[in-house]
């Protein structure tokens, strides 16, 4: 009579209804606040960012860093880049000049300009990257929510 309790437990505890599952992916954990300079990168055909530890850094800067492309562990994670290889652009402030017509760069490559130089702007300035727009040659400005 005694060991009935006990089994009652056991049973509660270990009855549940509810079985073991596989790992179900949802992306990279969380970070907070993280220092660096974000670049935006493109990965299964959208704009993500990238967090490299060198910065935070002015606009000018960020856009030589996007630039030079993803790191080989970047393109090992699957970011790549629309932009163009030795496109001339120069970020002044919240705007950016290329050595081609704007036209001509991708909608891809445009919003990767205009995220990065959003991203280091709202740092400079204290706010969110959705406060900021970027003025593009020959097209006005555009917020990176334009593009993502």
């Amino acid at each position: 009579m005694r060991a009935w309790p006990l089994a009652l437990i056991l049973t509660v505890c270990t009855a549940c209804g509810v079985g073991p599952t596989d790992v179900i992916r949802a992306g990279e954990a969380p970070r907070g606040f993280v220092q660096g300079t974000s670049l935006y990168f493109v990965r299964h055909g959208r704009l993500v960012p990238v967090t490299r530890p060198e910065g935070p850094l002015p606009a000018a800067e960020a856009v030589v860093l996007l630039t030079g492309g993803p790191t080989s562990g970047e393109r090992e994670r699957g970011f790549d880049t629309g932009l163009p290889k030795g496109l001339a652009v120069r970020a002044t402030g919240d705007a950016f000049v290329l050595g081609a017509p704007a036209s001509r760069l991708p909608r891809m490559a445009t919003g990767q300009l205009v995220c990065t130089i959003a991203a280091a702007t709202a740092v400079e300035r204290g706010v969110q990257v959705v406060d900021v727009r970027v003025t593009v040659p020959g097209k006005g400005q555009a917020r990176c929510a334009d593009f993502t």
